[in-house]
């Protein structure tokens, strides 16, 4: 058993260097038969010591049969959740993603007193997400549990993949019934409320912004594409000239400005193009929508001044809320009201499931859903 410092060659004036490490370097059989480099101290003799000292641990560790799964259950939780990060980012998740996926399983593990992989449990996350919906202060929703748990099982998930653990611990958690208990839902804007606003929106004197000029004209435009797409705010925000093709009538979103970071080519509304063409006559710029109009929730305060202007109030009668992400529902639902088969909803909505397209972003009143009962032949003669 040997230690020694690493050398480094530089060449300084034509004149090759040799520069040793500040500390010694050893190499260190693990209990799982493999060999590492590891740095030591600055001292010959005390890293020497030090390495036999480490070596006599794994020695032990590999005669009481201890395993590499057994040496990860016992890492600080903590450490796991950085490397899950890690993973995160480099898969290519969106950095909002990361950041709210991380955080809340950084809350509940905290909540929950798990300090490794070994104390990870069900029950008590579960306790723990039915404490926060039933506390008397700043109670969650269902909505919000859930995303919770989506997160906290993702992590285990990752753990069991990674073989960190022999099993999901978590894998018998299923989310609960969000209709059951909806702080905030969306309703679409019908068209007379969508005529209003654009309308109102175009004569408007004001515009927004200290480091853009987003005025009436640009936000008409901005809640008729977003209406006519179903595109979220981050995504309006990308758009360009040349995302339009006026010619083929299509429009292109790059995967690195999608949610669901797939690249999407999706056929583009005639009266949209139309719309288009006049408004790209008069404006310069190559970006459409451009500024930070998009950050910090600014979009959605945007919006809320353009509806008070047009008399169209935030909550209706109903408690159902109309805010800017409102626009991909007005979208959604009237691909359902002109009759279009789900699977083609699902597509230009760009969601994973159809689930998701009719049973979340699709509105239909009595009356739109009594039509459709009067296009049934008759049962019986």
């Amino acid at each position: 058993m040997k230690v020694w410092r690493k050398q480094t060659v530089r060449s300084r004036n034509g004149q090759r260097e040799t520069i040793l490490s500040k500390r010694f370097y050893g190499t260190l059989r693990t209990f799982d038969d493999k060999r590492k480099q590891i740095p030591l101290t600055e001292d010959k003799a005390s890293s020497l010591a030090l390495l036999k000292r480490l070596q006599r641990d794994e020695d032990d560790k590999r005669g009481r049969g201890v395993t590499r799964q057994d040496e990860q259950r016992q890492r600080p939780v903590n450490e796991h959740v950085d490397d899950y990060e890690a993973y995160l980012t480099a898969k290519g998740n969106t950095p909002q993603h990361v950041l709210e996926t991380i955080s809340d399983c950084r809350k509940l593990l905290k909540v929950t007193g798990t300090k490794t992989v070994a104390d990870l449990d069900g029950q008590r996350i579960l306790r723990t997400l039915s404490d926060w919906r039933s506390r008397r202060k700043n109670p969650i929703g269902v909505n919000t549990s859930n995303h919770y748990l989506t997160a906290i099982k993702s992590f285990s998930r990752w753990l069991w993949r990674s073989r960190i653990t022999s099993d999901d611990p978590l894998a018998g958690l299923s989310r609960l019934n969000i209709e059951t208990d909806r702080r905030r839902i969306r309703r679409p804007l019908t068209p007379a409320e969508f005529e209003t606003l654009t309308k109102v929106t175009q004569l408007a004197k004001t515009h927004f912004g200290n480091d853009w000029r987003l005025t009436g004209t640009d936000r008409r435009m901005l809640y008729e594409i977003a209406s006519y797409t179903g595109l979220r705010v981050r995504e309006l925000r990308s758009l360009t000239k040349s995302s339009f093709d006026l010619t083929t009538l299509t429009w292109t979103l790059p995967a690195s400005v999608s949610k669901n970071r797939k690249a999407s080519t999706l056929p583009l509304s005639p009266t949209l193009a139309e719309r288009l063409r006049t408004w790209f006559v008069t404006i310069r710029r190559e970006t459409l929508f451009p500024g930070s109009w998009h950050e910090h929730s600014r979009a959605g305060k945007i919006f809320a001044v353009d509806l008070k202007r047009a008399g169209i109030a935030h909550v209706d009668a109903n408690g159902h809320y109309v805010d800017f992400h409102s626009l991909r529902h007005t979208f959604i639902t009237s691909l359902a009201r002109a009759g279009v088969h789900p699977s083609k909803a699902q597509r230009l909505a760009r969601h994973s499931t159809i689930t998701l397209t009719m049973n979340v972003y699709t509105t239909l009143n009595v009356d739109e859903l009594r039509s459709a009962l009067d296009t049934l032949p008759p049962i019986a003669p």
